[in-house]
């Protein structure tokens, strides 16, 4: 088959080109997109996509490199895009996965969960400020490394205000919640 170059903006939108442009092209797009996404029919809808994305752009070429570097840089947009859209997909459901409410759980049990949630949160408030923000930002499930980076501490004093705060916590908190109970949520 010969090589289809179309370089002007009337020869590259007619039927016949396109057709050619697709056939000549389509399959290494395929195996370029397989490299960001290990899913064949996924990457075949991406390539489709950068076909019709190039027949609506109503691009002009010069030369077939030109082409080529836009059908390829296309795809490669294309894709990136597909695995942010994914990797949100993927965080949103685990979110909600972990907001969920657990079925198999009493409705006296959540109940009880919120109050000693409450009550924990309450005296995380009582705490220095520091220790107050190390707290608050442990219930978001941030490591000690992530605490010291946004809070511009250095780990180990990160560690110090967890420390400092448990005690408080636990001196806070042990008339009011069971030491076992109590035990647990401190160790956080």
């Amino acid at each position: 088959m010969a090589t289809i170059t179309p370089l002007n903006s009337s020869s590259i939108y007619d039927e016949k080109v396109i057709r050619e442009l697709f056939e000549q092209h389509y399959t290494p797009l395929v195996l370029f997109a397989e490299g960001y996404i290990p899913d064949l029919d996924t990457d075949k809808d991406v390539v489709q996509e950068v076909f019709l994305s190039l027949i609506e752009s109503q691009e002009t070429f010069n030369d077939v490199d030109n082409l080529k570097a836009y059908l390829y840089g296309t795809v490669r947009h294309k894709c990136l895009k597909y695995l942010r859209h994914e990797e949100v997909k993927r965080r949103y459901q685990k979110y909600m996965q972990s907001e969920a409410p657990d079925e198999t759980k009493t409705y006296e049990e959540r109940v009880l969960e919120e109050e000693v949630y409450a009550l924990l949160i309450k005296a995380i408030q009582n705490l220095p400020e520091q220790c107050q923000k190390v707290y608050l930002l442990v219930l978001e499930g941030k490591s000690n490394q992530e605490i010291a980076y946004q809070l511009q501490l250095n780990i180990e004093t990160v560690k110090s205000h967890k420390q400092v705060g448990k005690k408080l916590l636990y001196d806070q908190l042990k008339h009011i919640i069971p030491v076992g109970i109590l035990i647990f949520l401190l160790e956080f």
